[in-house]
């Protein structure tokens, strides 16, 4: 009853408060334009009191762009729901009508061979919130900092509107703030109900922190694999903001954090240290006074990682500006119960505000500072890069066009420069081609940039990590790659993806097929079953004639006979064009069945395939992230649907309906019940893919069998969650991410597309899958247990050498894939992702094979 009460009276006073809001949130700010509409009087309720809804935010954001002439508006791209992507830009009216000359003058400063005037510049300041969908203080004060910018008539602040720019964008994440925001506001009670255990505060049936697909955004700057991201990266590069606020939440019983973190996680000998040291301490001044004037507490130099650029609070570090994390405790909903008292919302929103106005006074009375850091930074970029042995980088995959151009455009995205190769490069066993491989030189201005996303660093000054230790890129795509120490000479300089067009050779009486090679190879199948087509698949090589010769296909080749089909030829060959430019790949007409060489189009070798019907087991102690990179990969990459069913819903599913079942999770919550109708189900032929911890679940379980004795699942202990300040993740016994080099079974459907046995893996705790009695049963494993990028323990690399990492169990007439580590890390893990979609498609391969 007392703490009712107690909620109540806070409830009034934040109304008061709030009702008041030049006096709570704009005390002592100075006088105010009263033409500029208020925050309250647009959105209907005091600010702090409900959370305000992003789709209302954004036209809050219009209005203000059409009311004042200190700001203007950009929509800077669309989110996977349909949400817009914008930024307020606000300075002063002068400098509004010399934007773009402004923006132009500024882009001197990452040229290094530029002459310019730094006095004439206008320093950038980018304040971003709620990248963390749940981490709800951000969007709401961004919605009153912009207010106060643009209504302010306080001398101060006009004067240094006139000296900056500052863009101001509400929510990072549009699609997972507007989930939560959903959720909280649903849950929302008159008076607040206080208790960290009522609903409001809890999480709902989707996790909030991420986005429509349940990525966690702030760890994808550098792989770039949600449209958010690109789309933000892009924006990113058309400003170079000399200082960028990250704004995000933490556990309720936390203050307030801001940077410098601690020096071990700058360490990087990538970024100066002036960056960390001066940067930094610039902003922690200014910070401090503003929390100080209203007696909020915080701390600094605690937590969080500088380590790579990953985050958006560390890629400005490697664009020549100042990216710094501010942390508050979170209230997840408007009022919460915390060991120092009752937390309100408004407070927080207040905090954000506040040091989002210190981060103006700072850019401006320190401009000279930030503006001279980032023309010198990008010139030492390239002194840097001087000092490689390596000097250049040579990428690119004749046979995976579509891999080749992803991986061309994430580059292209981060403004690095690239050009055409113009005559075959060969180093090792490697051999690159005209016309499908680039060459990048490491001297260029993005250099720190290009080595992040190439990293092979192991080596550290302090073995102690927030998070992976590493985050190189091109080892998660899979795609063909030299470190060039001698010159190679450069073609012209790309600037977009080149545009090409998938075909068909010509119409064929007889049959069509096509080569596995290509990543996007597998929406072609999907497209031309998903239509009724039957398809095949070779599991030898074959040379046969087709209209443009003998040619020459490996296992996994895809076979469309013309004839056994329920659609007509000429209907067939309408299909299979629209299959081949949907993924951008080339089908080849076979005009007969009696190969050259190796298997004819009739053996028992080449199988027919089942239309995949996948499903995945949500909630329960599964994983939300890998769900979301699954359903990722399969339904936004490939185009094949995924049923997401709630772990509770799944003693009433029918299993039949689907081929293939995946599980991420402990697996704890199932019934025995359901455990034996899923054992039935894979015994009947059904192909089940468990990853990470469901992988050992599946094998304690003994669903999986069919292992060697002294082979047993090992404990995934050392995947704590534990805070870091609590307990920082280090050396001996644990692994927080590393990239080690592995070996690939080509022998096996699951390794249908690849022509090479090397392969990477990633590595994030020492959880090792047991070994199969038959050698075929290893798809994957370790070949090394010293990393290529990140770190592990000496102690521990003689235990990761020959982990199995993906490994098969036949049970009945199907199977059941086990991945010890997550197929598809953070989504930009591209290359284990096709081994998880060869088994979607081939899964039936693997209990029955083919007659030879």
């Amino acid at each position: 009853m007392k703490k009712n009460i107690a909620a109540l009276f806070i409830l009034l006073a934040t109304f008061a408060q709030a009702s008041a809001q030049d006096k709570y949130y704009f005390e002592g700010q100075g006088k105010l334009n009263p033409d500029i509409p208020t925050p309250e009087a647009f959105f209907g309720f005091p600010i702090g009191t409900s959370l305000v809804r992003y789709d209302k935010v954004v036209e809050y954001f219009h209005l203000l762009a059409d009311k004042s002439d200190r700001a203007t508006l950009e929509v800077f791209g669309i989110s996977y729901e349909d949400r817009e992507q914008i930024a307020l830009i606000i300075s002063s009216p002068a400098n509004l009508k010399n934007l773009e000359s402004i923006r132009r003058e500024h882009l001197t400063l990452v040229d290094p061979n530029a002459s310019l005037d730094i006095s004439k510049q206008k320093v950038i300041l980018q304040l971003s919130y709620n990248v963390h969908g749940g981490e709800i203080a951000g969007t709401d004060a961004a919605v009153v900092t912009a207010y106060y910018l643009i209504a302010s008539e306080e001398p101060d602040i006009v004067n240094r509107l006139d000296e900056a720019v500052v863009l101001v964008e509400p929510s990072q994440n549009p699609d997972g703030r507007e989930r939560a925001t959903n959720y909280m506001n649903s849950f929302h009670s008159w008076p607040p109900v206080s208790d960290p255990a009522d609903r409001e505060h809890a999480a709902g049936i989707t996790p909030h922190r991420g986005n429509h697909f349940w990525n966690d955004l702030n760890r994808d700057w550098l792989p770039l694999s949600q449209v958010e991201s690109r789309n933000r990266v892009a924006y990113y590069h058309k400003w170079y903001p000399n200082v960028y606020l990250d704004y995000h939440e933490m556990g309720s019983e936390s203050s307030y954090y801001f940077e410098p973190s601690p020096p071990h996680t700058w360490s990087t000998h990538t970024v100066p240290e002036s960056n960390y040291t001066v940067l930094n301490g610039i902003l922690a001044n200014y910070f401090s006074k503003a929390l100080n004037s209203i007696g909020s507490l915080y701390f600094t130099k605690e937590s969080f990682t500088n380590l790579s650029p990953v985050y958006g609070s560390t890629y400005p570090d490697y664009q020549g500006g100042v990216g710094t994390t501010l942390e508050v405790g979170s209230t997840a909903g408007v009022l919460i119960e915390t060991e120092a008292g009752l937390r309100p919302f408004s407070r927080n929103i207040k905090d954000n505000f506040l040091t989002g106005i210190a981060s103006l006074r700072a850019s401006t009375d320190e401009k000279a500072v930030f503006l001279n850091y980032q023309k010198d930074f990008f010139k030492s970029a390239l002194a840097t890069a001087d000092k490689l042995a390596d000097k250049y980088i040579v990428f690119g995959s004749k046979a995976d066009k579509s891999l080749t151009d992803a991986f061309l455009n994430l580059l292209l995205i981060h403004n690095i420069e690239v050009y055409e190769l113009p005559a075959t490069f060969s180093q090792g066993d490697k051999k690159f081609e005209v016309g499908s491989a680039y060459v990048i030189p490491y001297r260029q201005p993005q250099y720190r940039i290009l080595n992040s996303i190439f990293e092979e660093r192991t080596q550290f000054d302090d073995p102690t990590f927030y998070d992976t230790s590493a985050w190189s890129i091109i080892h998660g795509f899979g795609l063909p790659f030299a470190k060039v120490k001698a010159a190679v000479r450069e073609g012209a300089r790309v600037t977009q993806v080149p545009a090409t067009k998938g075909s068909v050779s010509s119409r064929s009486d007889y049959a069509y097929v096509f080569e596995y090679l290509d990543y996007l190879a597998p929406k072609a199948l999907y497209y031309l079953q998903d239509k009724g087509v039957k398809a095949r698949v070779a599991q030898s090589p074959f040379k046969s004639k087709t209209d443009e010769g003998e040619k020459s296909f490996l296992p996994g080749t895809i076979v469309v006979p013309v004839h056994y089909q329920t659609v007509s030829p000429d209907e067939l060959y309408k299909l299979v064009t629209e299959a081949a430019a949907l993924a951008n790949i080339r089908i080849n007409s076979v005009v007969d069945g009696f190969s050259l060489s190796g298997i004819d189009l009739g053996s028992n070798n080449i199988r027919v395939l089942k239309k995949p019907s996948i499903a995945a087991l949500t909630g329960g102690g599964a994983n939300w992230t890998n769900i979301g990179e699954l359903w990722l990969l399969l339904g936004n990459t490939h185009n094949i649907p995924l049923s997401k069913i709630d772990v509770q819903s799944a003693a009433r599913i029918d299993l039949s309906r689907y081929t293939s079942l995946i599980l991420s999770g402990s697996g704890s919550t199932f019934t025995p019940e359901f455990v034996a109708r899923l054992t039935a189900w894979v015994e009947a032929g059904g192909t089940l893919i468990a990853t990470g911890q469901a992988a050992q679940w599946a094998v304690t379980s003994k669903l999986a069998t069919g292992f060697r004795p002294d082979s047993t699942a090992s404990s995934h202990s050392d995947r704590s969650e534990e805070p870091y300040a609590a307990s920082a993740r280090t050396t001996t016994g644990r692994l927080t991410g590393a990239i080690l080099p592995a070996g690939l079974n080509l022998s096996s459907p699951l390794a249908y597309g690849f022509t090479s046995r090397d392969f990477y893996t990633i590595k994030s705790s020492t959880f090792e899958l047991p070994r199969p009695f038959s050698p075929d049963g290893v798809i994957l494993e370790t070949t090394s247990g010293e990393p290529v990028n990140g770190y592990v323990a000496p102690t521990l690399q003689a235990k990761l050498k020959n982990n199995p990492v993906v490994v098969v169990s036949n049970r009945g007439r199907g199977s059941i894939v086990l991945f010890g580590e997550s197929p598809t890390f953070r989504s930009y893990w591209l290359a284990p992702g096709r081994i998880l979609t060869n088994a979607v498609f081939f899964g039936n391969l693997l209990a029955s094979p083919g007659r030879y």
